[in-house]
């Protein structure tokens, strides 16, 4: 009997130190990274996340974790162990603590007693549990610091936890649980830890102001349906700092609108929380949201794939008389439609543009497209839309250029402007908007300022005629000047040969006072 207890003892005094040993080594199995997703201008492949390993998390902080062995050692049958009505045991070697296998009805939980009721227990971690539902209103549950319900068949858990709970570590990782009433956690004002992982979660339930701590660590990896927007509406609700457990390999669904389909997308918490920085970033009074999503493969040394996400601004209807100022990074869109603005310099010389492709200027002041000219936006647009502005022209040259280096899905809107119309307009413009109508949509609702016409309805022949100046009289002066020489010519002629015949001069000479040189006339 002696040698029997001694034994025992030797393998309680083992398996401590065993547990000593490798707690702080034990390392959880994480899912893989997503797939690559390869965007094309055709197709976007959508990365996968892979179904996971069971998540064994060492025990740290107020949480409380028992080995997986503990359920198959021979301590559990020893009669020091057991505790009263219930099938659950007391743990070896952490004082005040319960441990529960393979149950199958809660009510083989909530039964245990205490056997000295000056000593509440501290600790619970159930595994293996055959439950599809939990009822966390017993106030079996409310002097637990830390309750762990893993690696079992748990769907739901409803109702909510008894006033002045004092759980800290809330665990029920690696069950099948698709809903969590959203009133569960409500009186849990020591909570320090909640891990969800590796269940069937689409959404977290209302944790951020039901603690007086200021920080919470959450784990939701391994739900594969989880919410990118419960996730962020977890984020706004403010009050409280939450700790993401690894937020590089943790993912959330989000649904994206691409321009040729829809696509549904992991997303990892880390660029979630690069996202949510859009809206810090954004202009005062405007609108900023995620427009597109990308993987781009980084360097061959860092194989992990990177999100990019373009983001979109909308500052219409703000009664602005300039662009604004500075706009949040990967700004790929902005609609400043509505507005008083009289420049588009700001593509020119603000580098927070320079990755604009997409530009809706409507109805503005805007009288020029020469600040353009030279920027990256006029090389890389797919889309200028200033209708109903008060442009007088339009530079061809410049639009030209782009568009015969890479006309592909570039579009043009200039309907409602009223042009100044002349020779050049019938002749030079009309002719490009109508060989342009793949680009320029509204190429018919283009108007003239000086008349009442739209620019592809101008006539050649009507505005082109030359106008008359005094170069087109020069003929006339020269054939009058013609005219008048042969008239003197033969009236001298004439008067010659009346001298000659009856040796008179004309009237005219007649009068005329003699000169000098007369006497060489005289015979």
């Amino acid at each position: 009997m002696i040698y029997s207890m001694d034994s025992r003892l030797l393998f309680v005094f083992a398996l401590a130190w065993i547990h000593l040993m490798v707690v702080d080594a034990r390392i959880p199995e994480e899912p893989a990274l997503p797939n690559q997703m390869v965007t094309t201008e055709s197709m976007v492949t959508a990365s996968t996340q892979p179904t996971p390993e069971l998540h064994h998390p060492p025990q740290n902080g107020p949480c409380f974790y028992a080995e997986p062995e503990l359920c198959q050692s021979p301590l559990i049958d020893d009669p020091k162990l057991q505790v009263p009505n219930c099938e659950c045991r007391l743990h070896p070697t952490i004082p005040q603590s319960l441990i529960c296998c393979n149950v199958t009805s809660l009510t083989n939980i909530t039964s245990c007693q205490e056997p000295d009721p000056s000593e509440h227990w501290k600790n619970i971690h159930v595994r293996n549990a055959s439950l599809d539902e939990l009822d966390i209103s017993n106030g079996f549950w409310k002097l637990f610091e830390s309750i762990s319900i893993t690696d079992g068949t748990l769907k739901r858990i409803t109702r909510e936890f008894t006033r002045f709970s004092a759980t800290k570590c809330f665990n029920v990782s690696n069950n099948t649980i698709m809903e969590i009433q959203p009133r569960v956690f409500r009186n849990l004002m020591q909570l320090q830890v909640l891990d969800i992982s590796f269940n069937n979660l689409s959404t977290i339930p209302n944790i951020n102001k039901l603690t007086n701590l200021t920080m919470l660590t959450i784990d939701i990896r391994g739900n594969k349906d989880m919410l990118c927007k419960s996730v962020s509406e977890t984020i706004d609700r403010g009050g409280l700092e939450l700790n993401f457990v690894e937020p590089d390999k943790t993912y959330c669904l989000t649904n994206q609108t691409f321009n040729w389909f829809n696509s549904t997308d992991n997303v990892p918490l880390r660029q979630l929380y690069r996202m949510k920085q859009l809206q810090s970033e954004c202009p005062s009074d405007c609108k900023c949201e995620v427009e597109r999503m990308n993987y781009e493969q980084q360097s061959p040394e860092n194989g992990t794939p990177l999100l990019i996400f373009s983001a979109k601004v909308d500052c219409s209807n703000r009664h602005l008389t300039e662009l604004p100022q500075k706009l949040p990074t990967n700004t790929y869109s902005l609609n400043v439609s509505c507005n008083n603005i009289t420049s588009l310099s700001a593509l020119n010389d603000n580098p927070t543009y320079q990755q604009i492709i997409r530009l809706y200027a409507d109805n503005n002041q805007i009288s020029s497209l020469l600040d353009l000219e030279g920027t990256t936006f006029i090389e890389e647009f797919e889309v200028l839309s200033l209708r109903k502005n008060k442009l007088k022209s339009i530079p061809i040259y410049l639009l030209s250029n782009t568009l015969d280096k890479n006309p592909r899905g570039k579009m043009l809107y200039f309907e409602g402007n009223k042009l100044h119309c002349d020779c050049n307009s019938a002749k030079i413009l009309r002719l490009w908007l109508l060989a342009r109508q793949n680009h320029i949509k509204d190429w018919d609702q283009i108007l003239c300022e000086n008349m009442p016409q739209i620019v592809v309805d101008l006539s050649e022949m009507k505005l082109c005629q030359s106008q008359h100046d005094w170069t087109d009289y020069i003929y006339y002066l020269i054939a009058a000047e013609i005219f008048l020489l042969g008239a003197l010519v033969f009236k001298v002629s004439y008067d010659y040969w009346v001298f000659k015949t009856a040796g008179y001069l004309p009237w005219p000479a007649s009068k005329m006072p003699k000169l000098p040189c007369d006497w060489l006339c005289e015979s």
